[in-house]
């Protein structure tokens, strides 16, 4: 009787197993984790602090960078242009991040939080 199951067997018609997307991707992802540990990465606490005054910026950069975002959110919310639901989005974005101004009639104004921005070097040596 164990001869007819290792026959069976042997003539079997299952294909070999297929791997999964993610099997096999294991050398591509300790490739990509070995260039990221390489590359010279800061953590956002390094890039920015967060003062009474508003935000301190250590990497000039990282500030044009948060300056151009901030803009373009004010420049969708009030552009006429844009659609409603993209306008709606922006102002939603601008109200969360405490740069809309709080008039009754909820008109809006420059951010007050990206103007009372500062540069502050970071020491790269002693």
């Amino acid at each position: 009787m164990a001869g007819t199951i290792t026959t069976s067997l042997k003539k079997s018609t299952i294909g070999p197993r297929r791997r999964s997307r993610s099997e096999g991707s294991t050398k591509a992802a300790e490739e990509l984790q070995a260039s990221l540990a390489q590359s010279q990465r800061h953590s956002m606490t390094e890039l920015y602090v967060r003062t009474s005054d508003g935000v301190v910026f250590q990497d000039e950069g990282f500030q044009r960078e948060i300056v151009a975002k901030a803009e373009r959110l004010v420049d969708t919310a009030l552009s006429p242009e844009s659609s409603e639901r993209n306008a709606l989005i922006a102002k939603k974005a601008l109200k969360y991040r405490e740069m809309r101004s709080r008039r009754p009639n909820g008109a809006m104004q420059f951010p007050v939080v990206a103007l009372r921005m500062q540069s502050c070097p970071v020491a790269t040596g002693p």
